[in-house]
């Protein structure tokens, strides 16, 4: 049976606060309030690594979150003190950690008394990326008072590395200002808390959370930002621009002249104020599904609830490669992958069938081009299914999933791997109020002739992904407010009982 898994949940308020958004943008699997680590047991437990780290896929977010009371004094003293204890300190706690992951991967743990290993995977040392992220707190009166402003948040600067010797000094940042704490090490960002919210809340996926961080800290470090005026006038003008990809990034850098930026105020107030804003919050609706379905799968792996699939008892590590995989996909993929899975389940529904699938081929700008998604609907009804009982029904339905995902790969060789969903029929095919979900990655590494003709069987047999029943169709996604990008996908739309007895009838008036 599968271990329960107890996440911290914050030791401040501000913490608590902060576990809150990071389950929100990414997700309970990857985000662990108060780690530790085990380096000195002697009082029977282990010395906090960090406030909250956040794991997926390369990418390692180290966060340290100081609330610290505005101190008495004048500006440039209390700023001074307010910034070694907020900033200064979180560095430190930042680099202690960074160098502990690198050092001790298997050593992370997620309690205090070191009892439960991080439950995910760290990623191998060539592939690490580590993201250190200050949260400061305490300051936001000090500095609405200073800019004049209900919603004013620290600004950010941009300066060449200092040719000095060690880290850049807190008195080196004038007052509100927020930059490059520590150029002499890996990058480490700065936020106060309104504006890591701001952030996060935009940018609520892993990937394009840290696709922000890459482009701020190349801006800031590089020195082509001069200023801006808040992080949310930053962040408005990242969303408000792409590059030749079609990905948002800074105009910052050689394509742009390497020209000094500075940021005004009032762009996001500008962009939020937009149409183009409004069409984007609106066609990020359908994408909430996926966060949803990954969030299903991640709480049942957590709670100790998931079940065996195809005879494949669940294990937290192998599971979480697969849901790693969709929590990777940014938004605007989320987008397309969430209307596909919704539209899926509804075309079942609305065909009156019992089996239904759908296959996601990889897509530009998708989280692995060597990977595919296939979505199975099957109804538990019929008398071969619900004679055993739900049991009998999901068993059966974990092997058609099973089969499904490798008659996928068998077709389309050029996939390495497919995450297969499989879920009961809509009620009203059913007659039953509720259900589970099965989830599984499938990876063939080397086709051999048996393992050919089995799966050769399976789709003669059960009539897998038939070629003549598949419908190639385009699924439009909106990648920007105001510009489609075609996602493919293929899936079987012709209802089965159908097409049986159109081929019934051929067979009884013989060849033409």
């Amino acid at each position: 049976m599968m271990q329960k898994i107890e996440r911290g949940q914050g030791i401040t308020r501000s913490e608590r606060k902060l576990a809150k958004l990071a389950d929100k943008t990414f997700l309970s699997l990857w985000a662990y309030p108060n780690s530790y680590n085990d380096r000195d047991m002697r009082k029977g437990q282990g010395k906090e690594l960090c406030d909250l780290l956040a794991v997926c896929g390369d990418d390692v977010l180290v966060f340290s979150d100081k609330e610290i009371t505005w101190p008495n004094g004048d500006l440039e003293t209390a700023w001074r003190r307010w910034y070694r204890r907020a900033v200064t300190s979180s560095v430190k706690q930042i680099r202690g950690a960074e160098r502990w992951i690198r050092t001790h991967p298997d050593r992370v743990f997620i309690d205090a008394e070191c009892k439960t290993q991080l439950p995910v995977n760290l990623p191998p040392p060539a592939r690490l990326r580590i993201h250190g992220i200050v949260v400061a707190s305490g300051s936001e009166p000090a500095v609405r008072q200073h800019v004049g402003d209900k919603d004013g948040t620290l600004m950010v600067i941009g300066q060449p590395p200092s040719p000095q010797s060690g880290s850049r000094a807190s008195i080196d940042f004038p007052p509100f200002m927020v930059g490059d704490p520590d150029p002499q090490g890996s990058f480490v960002h700065v936020f106060d808390a309104p504006s890591l919210k701001l952030v996060m809340s935009e940018l609520d996926t892993i990937s394009d959370f840290v696709a922000y961080l890459i482009e701020r800290s190349k801006a800031i470090r590089s020195g082509t930002l001069g200023i801006a005026a808040a992080e949310a006038d930053l962040l408005a003008l990242y969303l408000s621009n792409a590059g030749p990809d079609g990905r948002n990034e800074l105009p910052v850098g050689p394509a742009y002249n390497n020209d000094m930026l500075a940021v005004a105020p009032g762009n996001y107030r500008a962009l939020r104020a937009s149409p183009e804003y409004r069409a984007r919050v609106a066609a990020n609706a359908d994408s909430y599904h996926w966060d949803r379905l990954i969030e299903l799968f991640a709480r049942n792996l957590l709670g100790g609830t998931s079940v065996a699939v195809a005879g494949m008892q669940p294990e937290i590590r192998s599971a979480e490669v697969a849901l790693r995989q969709m929590a990777l996909e940014s938004r605007v993929n989320r987008r397309a992958l969430g209307h596909a899975f919704m539209s899926a389940y509804r075309k079942a529904e609305e065909a009156k069938q019992d089996r239904f699938a759908r296959l996601i081929l990889p897509f530009e700008g998708c989280a692995d081009p060597e990977s595919a998604y296939l979505f199975l609907v099957l109804a538990n009804r019929g008398d071969w299914l619900t004679a055993k009982g739900y049991d009998y029904y999901r068993e059966g339905r974990g092997g058609f999933l099973k089969a499904y995902c490798q008659v996928a790969l068998f077709q389309n060789r050029s996939l390495k791997r497919i995450v297969g969903i499989a879920v009961d029929a809509a009620p009203s095919l059913t007659g039953r109020v509720g259900g589970s979900e099965d989830l599984m990655m499938v990876q063939i590494d080397e086709w051999t002739p048996e393992l050919e003709e089995e799966t050769r069987k399976w789709q003669d047999e059960a009539e897998i992904l038939l070629r003549d029943r598949l419908q190639p169709s385009l699924l439009r996604q909106r990648s920007l407010a105001e510009r489609d990008t075609d996602r493919f996908y293929s899936g079987n739309r012709k209802e089965r009982l159908a097409a049986r007895a159109k081929a019934r009838r051929r067979a009884k008036k013989g060849p033409r």
